[in-house]
């Protein structure tokens, strides 16, 4: 049973990150640490990394092009982020 369950996330993780197309940094009250989140975002930029700056949106909220390198320098600096696709990264720039 644990095994199977265990196999299952391991696909949903798969598909789920597949999709992702970007990666939102939230500046609102979900993020964990918001100095801690501006240090990434000056480090994307400095690795030359494209991002956009939400100023309308869940608090001032960071857009990035997704990245498993980023994705996991995230993890370790514990940065709260959310794995979205390209539909959801464009209804954001739509309604900001």
């Amino acid at each position: 049973m644990v095994k199977r369950l265990f196999i299952f996330l391991q696909i949903f993780l798969a598909i789920t990150t597949s999709q992702a197309n970007s990666i939102l940094i939230p500046m609102d009250g979900i993020q964990k640490n918001h100095l801690k989140a501006y240090g990434i975002t000056y480090y994307m930029l400095l690795q030359n990394i494209t991002v956009d700056w939400l100023l309308n949106y869940r608090g001032g909220s960071f857009l990035a092009p997704y990245s498993q390198a980023i994705q996991n320098e995230c993890t370790i600096r514990g940065i709260s982020i959310e794995l979205i696709s390209t539909a959801q990264s464009n209804t954001i720039l739509q309604e900001i």
